[in-house]
């Protein structure tokens, strides 16, 4: 992904004052060989980045590119095409979650909505995935009743069983405990190793970021801080 120059500015609640800038002439690029990491304070612009990311917000100059496809020029069936092929992993899980539904029925949910696989395919979809993410042993229980990160595990194999291009996360490790927060990074190193997608997080949380690639959000930029 490419962004060169982005200038983002919202329109001032009143209209005799100067309009807010949130980005001016912000530019990033990122790989798929490692999780990239956004970090920046509360009210930096992360979730409107993630927004302009997915093609949900316009942006007033500059251009954006995952590959070849322009971001900012998607309109019509081209976005919505684009738009089935994201994944975005919530801080909070159960949102995007058919809670009195199987493991196994959340995720063949997201097949049926997402892929043109039968049956049988996605028989063996769910069984490889849910192997890869460890919830193989939960594929009948609901998924009200699994824990924290058991949650954050189905989300992660739910977003990834379709094969989408680009999964954005939203503080995958927000309100766990260090080894629940160890064993979803676990299987998100593991998401990056075994499928070809960009992944892009966005974090308070510095402990998980490791030696990956991070951008900050400072002063209405986009840096690479390491």
């Amino acid at each position: 992904m490419k962004a060169n120059e982005l200038t983002k500015i919202f329109p001032h609640p009143s209209k005799d004052d100067t309009n807010i800038p949130l980005f001016a002439n912000a530019s990033f690029e990122m790989t798929s060989d490692q999780p990239n990491f956004i970090i920046g304070v509360s009210g930096s612009g992360k979730t409107t980045l993630f927004r302009i990311i997915s093609s949900l917000e316009p942006i007033n100059a500059g251009e954006i590119f995952l590959n070849e496809l322009a971001i900012h020029h998607l309109k019509g069936r081209n976005k919505t095409k684009y738009l089935s092929s994201l994944g975005f992993i919530d801080q909070f899980p159960a949102k995007y979650l058919s809670l009195l539904l199987t493991v196994k029925q959340n995720m063949d949910y997201n097949l049926i909505l997402y892929s043109s696989l039968q049956k049988e395919e996605r028989e063996k979809r769910i069984l490889e995935t849910a192997r890869n993410f460890e919830i193989l042993h939960l594929l009948e229980r609901k998924a009200i009743h699994l824990s924290g990160g058991e949650m954050r595990r189905l989300s992660l194999a739910c977003n990834m069983i379709y094969n989408p291009s680009l999964i954005l996360c939203d503080e995958p490790t927000s309100q766990l405990d260090d080894k629940t927060k160890e064993l979803i990074m676990q299987s998100i190193y593991k998401m990056n190793e075994l499928y070809d997608a960009l992944i892009i997080i966005a974090t308070h949380d510095m402990s998980i970021i490791g030696k990956n690639p991070t951008f900050k959000i400072v002063e209405r930029r986009i840096e690479k801080w390491q």
